[in-house]
């Protein structure tokens, strides 16, 4: 894609925020009801919806027992099932409070307790897929009460596909680990010690913070930020893709190809091995880039109104125009730098 197709892109991006209030409000009613869904073009972040009328809920199922109660406030409803068929994970959360802990054990626990609100709750194994799934029954179970619990107990393990989607909740964990993981979060506040060598990570305006729990390197990172917060720490990644309307990104411990779009919010990149080229097109916003020592950048900076710092070993440069030349130290990869009236920053 050209810089200035670039560029119209995350202006249609900023201009679909606006649709984040309603989309939010939707996906607080129930994210884990998947048959229709708000998208915002030119990210990954989709505000998933739904809710039913009727009484609320709560279903358990492995398969083979089936447990159906009827929804009752501040009372604890769980379970224990045979973890050794789950390849699979499906979380989808409304405003739920969760804590995932992965145990030495072949055992699933599910520890569900109730809050004020009325909602459906279902723990389901189906075909070798963990269905965790949480909605409100209705448009009157919108709005302020108590929320309810859920401490989740996982066999330890590498699995093949993890989704998960936050609308306004909660959700922590410590070691949890997949081939795949997708992270939607609206507008909740997640803190995950997780790992997946690929990852998609959408966030509306919520905050997120990720640490890596195993120490591999990620293959691929495709990260969507409108207004929230994004923090990871230690994954790096053999090729990444960021998209920024107005949120902030820091990713500390990134290496590999970056490819990022900002409109008029902040991206932090910090670099524990300096290894693949880096693309920046900025609107009106600003990026912070951290080298290790050594390292040099073979810059092509091109700016309408912009500017461009580099302090790299021994060079102290300030660019106001548009530049091609080589900065730094020996080891040196290709820096693209395309700027409207944003900054960016190169240091060590």
């Amino acid at each position: 894609m050209s810089r200035m197709g670039k560029w119209l892109l995350i202006f249609g991006i900023i201009a679909l925020v606006s649709a984040i209030a309603f989309g939010v409000s939707v996906a607080a009613l129930g994210v884990a009801d998947n048959n229709y869904s708000i998208n915002l073009n030119g990210t990954n972040i989709n505000f998933l919806g739904g809710f039913s009328m009727g009484k609320a809920s709560i279903y358990i199922s492995d398969g083979e027992n089936v447990i159906t109660k009827d929804f009752e406030e501040n009372k604890i409803y769980s379970a224990e099932m045979d973890g050794t068929q789950i390849n699979d994970i499906s979380i989808g959360l409304a405003s739920c409070h969760a804590n995932v802990v992965c145990t030495d054990t072949d055992t699933l626990t599910v520890k569900y307790t109730t809050g004020t609100r009325p909602l459906n709750f279902t723990a389901e194994i189906k075909n070798g897929k963990l269905i965790i799934s949480e909605k409100l029954s209705s448009w009157l179970s919108f709005g302020a009460g108590k929320a309810s619990e859920l401490e989740l107990g996982l066999p330890k393990k590498l699995y093949d596909h993890t989704d998960i989607s936050l609308a306004s909740g909660e959700l922590k964990s410590a070691d949890l680990t997949s081939d795949d993981l997708s992270l939607n979060v609206a507008s909740g506040s997640t803190d995950l010690g997780i790992y997946a060598g690929k990852m998609t990570i959408s966030v509306a305006s919520g905050s997120v913070r990720l640490t890596n729990c195993s120490g591999g390197a990620c293959k691929d990172l495709n990260l969507s930020v409108a207004s929230g917060n994004l923090t990871m720490n230690g994954f790096g990644s053999g090729d990444t893709k960021i998209s920024i309307a107005s949120g902030k990104i820091i990713l500390d411990g990134i290496s590999g190809s970056v490819d990022s779009s900002i409109m008029s919010g902040h991206l932090a990149l910090i670099y524990s091995e300096w290894n693949g080229d880096l693309d920046i097109d900025i609107a009106s916003g600003k990026t912070d880039v951290t080298l290790p020592t050594g390292s040099g950048i073979d810059l092509d900076f091109e700016r309408a109104s912009g500017s461009c710092s580099i302090e790299l070993d021994s060079d102290s440069t300030k660019l106001n125009k548009n530049t091609s030349a080589v900065f730094g130290g020996s080891n040196v990869h290709k820096v693209s730098v395309s700027e409207a009236s944003g900054s960016t920053v190169f240091h060590n």
